[in-house]
């Protein structure tokens, strides 16, 4: 793995330490996880990475364990960077600096997948 991916990884992980408090503090915690976001993950994670996910036999979730998502966060980059706050209203109410660094964040990552993993039009 080169340094870069390696940092990716590392960033992902610090975004997924994030995001996952908030998805844990919803009023209905992991209702925005799908089996369509697995399937995406699934098909990133081996054109992008060369890494076959395993499935869990969750009924509804692919790699749904006991725990939680067993997908690495650099794996599953939509799962990690999601929160329902982000998404709906593009900030977290309340908490300016929990914004702020979730963007710096995410901007980190951004600039780096593009750089390893340009998008191809195909």
């Amino acid at each position: 793995m080169t340094e870069k991916e390696q940092l990716l990884v590392k960033l992902y992980q610090e975004m997924a330490d994030m995001t996952q408090p908030e998805c844990a503090a919803c009023p209905v915690p992991l209702s925005c996880c799908g089996p369509e976001y697995c399937n995406l993950a699934a098909k990133y994670a081996l054109k992008d990475w060369g890494v076959v996910l395993q499935p869990t036999g969750h009924p509804r979730l692919p790699f749904m364990g006991p725990n939680g998502c067993t997908v690495a966060p650099h794996l599953r980059p939509l799962c990690a960077v999601h929160t329902c706050q982000i998404n709906a209203l593009a900030f977290k109410p309340g908490d300016q600096e929990w914004t702020d660094r979730y963007f710096r964040l995410r901007n980190q990552i951004e600039v780096i997948e593009w750089e390893i993993h340009p998008l191809k039009i195909e």
